[in-house]
């Protein structure tokens, strides 16, 4: 069983799964600081599916970019846990998965997630329906540029708490928590606990 971890956004995401199979996927919108729900959430997991934390093989967890605090808290428990359980931790980013999550429109892919302070986080990649190219990632504009990028993009534009005007745009509302474990154990994103910190593409 792999316990997904995601904290990039104001939505807590957590979920159990066991290969392809979803267990269950708990979603919760930020009304505390993550630090003080998501113990009280994972265990909350356990219970409501009557398994045991000891059949935990693996973690995965997003390492963002996204909410600076909110990444902290979710790393540092799935290395908690991960070190107490001598169990690995797979890591996916926020800008992929979401690429990942729409690959089957078969086109290019535009990703925003708004970073605050008047900016966003963005990337562009391709798709043919299975697997996702990363063209430029980890990108950090002013709103106003990436606005006008996305409303001459030719593709698929899914985007974070970002207004835009233009017909074919994906609200990015769900956690990531489901498609960033897919894609982390796709591609083999094995991490060294002693490396794995978050993506943070703004200067500290």
């Amino acid at each position: 069983m792999i316990l997904s971890i995601d904290t990039y956004s104001d939505t807590l995401g957590l979920s159990l799964i066991d290969g392809h199979k979803i267990i269950i996927r708990l979603s919760y919108r930020k009304i505390k600081p993550f630090s003080e729900l998501i113990v009280q959430k994972i265990d909350q997991l356990f219970r409501e599916t009557g398994y045991d934390p000891s059949v935990l093989y693996a973690l995965a967890v997003n390492k963002g970019p996204g909410s600076y605090t909110g990444l902290r808290v979710g790393i540092t428990v799935a290395k908690t846990i991960a070190y107490t359980n001598n169990i690995p931790v797979y890591s996916y980013t926020s800008l992929e998965t979401a690429a990942f999550r729409y690959r089957f429109f078969k086109e290019s892919i535009l990703v925003g997630i708004y970073a605050g302070q008047g900016e966003c986080y963005a990337g562009i990649f391709s798709s043919d329906g299975e697997n996702v190219k990363t063209e430029k990632t980890d990108l950090l504009m002013k709103k106003e540029e990436f606005v006008k990028l996305a409303e001459e993009f030719n593709g698929v534009v899914a985007v974070k708490n970002i207004q835009l005007n233009r017909k074919r745009v994906v609200l990015l509302e769900e956690d990531m928590s489901v498609d960033g474990c897919f894609y982390a154990l796709k591609h083999g994103l094995k991490e060294d606990l002693m490396k794995l910190e978050p993506v943070y593409i703004r200067p500290l």
